[in-house]
């Protein structure tokens, strides 16, 4: 004949259960779990910013001769691109790019760069201690 009527329902009621665990297992990523971090990475990347404001524009008055309006007109236009910057990152990476081809090239871009500064910097101090020295 069929199955007993309790067999049946008991083996529908371990279906949903097992779905309800799944689903349960299966939580959505971001929202406001990600929240406390992206405040605090934000919150730590203003504080370093404006750390280096006042180093930034005494090194370009002692070290480039630069007036404090010229200075202080680089270093604005230097705070309003790092604010505004991130906008078109957003953009660029929501609509054409992706968010792992995106960081992706932000990643392969800062690398490339920090070796130009080092370059950059150590061609400086060739310059000042190595070719004075030199006997040609």
């Amino acid at each position: 004949m069929g199955e007993p009527r309790g067999q049946g329902q008991s083996l529908d009621m371990e279906v949903e259960a097992n779905s309800e665990q799944r689903k349960m297992s299966q939580r959505a990523k971001g929202g406001l779990i990600t929240m406390p971090f992206i405040i605090a990475n934000e919150a730590f990347e203003k504080v370093a910013s404006y750390g280096l404001l006042p180093n930034m524009i005494l090194y370009l008055i002692q070290d480039y001769h630069l007036g404090v309006a010229k200075g202080t007109n680089i270093l604005f236009l230097w705070s309003a691109a790092t604010n505004f910057l991130p906008v078109v990152g957003a953009f660029l990476s929501d609509s054409y790019l992706g968010r792992f081809l995106t960081i992706g090239l932000g990643s392969i871009t800062s690398l490339l760069v920090i070796p130009l500064i080092l370059y950059s910097f150590f061609l400086s101090l060739c310059n000042t201690h190595c070719f004075l020295s030199s006997p040609f």
